[in-house]
């Protein structure tokens, strides 16, 4: 199967853009969100402002496996996860932040294109 970019997502936009210029006129922006979870979660000091210690690890919201019994343990803005799939609502203020940085064009997320 020979490759073509679309498994290469992070070519897409500047080949499209620039090289084969099919939005003249155009502005675009990917904004990494991966790397903001990253962030977090090697510096949650920076991001995380809970009263209790801050945890990158576990989650704030526990529930049985029939998803009854729930408690939440510690100050959930000390937590990057809410539950075992769910970010925590002080990491989506800091996705939803870094967006409207995205927006606004100057955020070290996002690489910028225009044609």
């Amino acid at each position: 199967m020979p490759l073509t970019l679309s498994f290469f997502p992070e070519y897409r936009t500047p080949y499209e853009v620039l090289l084969a210029n099919r939005y003249p006129g155009s502005n675009f922006a990917l904004y990494n969100v991966g790397q903001v979870f990253l962030d977090i979660h090697q510096n949650p000091a920076q991001y995380l402002n809970g009263t209790t210690p801050l945890q990158v690890n576990g989650y704030s919201h526990h529930c049985s496996v029939t998803g009854g019994n729930c408690t939440s343990i510690g100050d959930p803005d000390s937590f990057l996860w809410y539950d075992e799939l769910h970010p925590s609502e002080q990491t989506q203020r800091t996705v939803a932040k870094n967006f409207m940085d995205v927006i606004n064009g100057n955020s070290s997320y996002a690489t910028y294109y225009s044609s």
